[in-house]
């Protein structure tokens, strides 16, 4: 009997429109690396468009979207439509940055899996991980 073998957790990691505060995306992105995370890193500058199209092109598992400024519930919004879209709804969004608790209903309504906003760590992004990667290997 050979052993299976997993395939890893592939997410997309980027900023939408002009938002430029990257270094807690970076960061996140070690983050996940370090977990055995196969990251697509998108960088800054992205639309809802480029960002849906890569998680159809790279075949992820997780989105990841950093967010330092504002308009952030509108471009979540954006984004969740574009996945419908394009077929990806049913991948899971993570929100991190600086997000009013007064905005995490709209967003969570968007159809956003889960945020990370000030009053989150690093361990809750590893232990949101662990989950999604137990749910993965379930399958």
């Amino acid at each position: 009997m050979s052993p299976t073998t997993e395939r890893p957790v592939r997410c997309a990691l980027g900023m939408l429109a002009s938002d430029k505060h990257n270094k807690g995306l970076r960061m996140v992105a070690k983050l996940l690396r370090d977990q055995g995370v196969e990251v697509v890193y998108l960088g800054e500058y992205n639309t809802a468009q480029t960002i849906a199209k890569a998680v159809v092109d790279e075949d992820v598992d997780l989105v990841g979207i950093s967010a330092f400024t504002g308009n952030y519930v509108k471009k979540m919004q954006d984004l969740m439509t574009e996945l419908e879209r394009v077929g990806a709804s049913d991948v899971p969004v993570m929100l991190g940055g600086l997000i009013h608790a007064d905005d995490e209903e709209a967003i969570y309504a968007a159809g956003v899996d889960v945020i990370f906003g000030p009053r989150k760590g690093t361990e809750d992004i590893l232990e949101y991980i662990a989950k999604l990667k137990a749910t993965a290997n379930a399958r």
